[in-house]
């Protein structure tokens, strides 16, 4: 009996877990939207003029936190316009589109 109980625990976090990703994720677009889209394209599809931010890799989350929050190049600082938890969401939606 207790193990069917911590294996249901266990399926429950993995849907939760999966679900609050996807809510992360469908934020991220909103923020994207917001901030982003006029420069580096609608859905993230890149007009060749900016990074195509669907080739972020797994890899490349430090990159990316500097770039945004920092800014580089024509790219303007994005600190104090977007939240530490808006930067998570808008990672998620990058790589919930990642190719």
């Amino acid at each position: 009996m207790r193990s069917r109980i911590l294996a249901g625990l266990t399926a429950l976090t993995a849907v939760c877990t999966q679900a609050s990703a996807q809510d992360a994720a469908a934020i991220g677009e909103e923020v994207y939207e917001q901030h982003c889209q006029s420069c580096h394209g609608e859905k993230l599809r890149s007009t060749g003029a900016m990074p195509d931010l669907r080739e972020l890799g797994e890899s490349d989350r430090t990159k990316f936190d500097t770039m945004v929050m920092d800014g580089r190049g024509q790219m303007p600082a994005w600190q104090g316009i977007v939240s530490p938890l808006e930067l998570d969401q808008l990672w998620a939606y990058i790589r919930s589109r990642a190719r």
